[in-house]
């Protein structure tokens, strides 16, 4: 998120250095700019949702390795 925020700086500082930019030319590079954020956004969101995914899977395999466990330690005892 944060290389995408810096180019989108980067491309808003160059289309500004090299010449006369126009209103519209302005207006693109904010619109993309606008696009990046949103992009990064999205993928801030899909790797929150990943995270959350994994903490789920790492409890659930937790709880089946006790169990196991337990499984072990009872034939253990036969």
């Amino acid at each position: 998120m944060k290389s995408l925020t810096k180019i989108s700086a980067l491309a808003l500082i160059a289309g500004l250095t090299v010449g006369c930019a126009s209103t519209s030319d302005l207006q693109k590079v904010q619109n993309d700019a606008n696009e990046a954020k949103s992009m990064a956004r999205n993928a801030m969101d899909t790797a929150n949702e990943a995270k959350s995914m994994a903490s789920e899977a790492k409890s659930i395999s937790m709880a089946t390795e006790e169990k196991i466990n337990r499984m072990f330690k009872k034939s253990m005892y036969k």
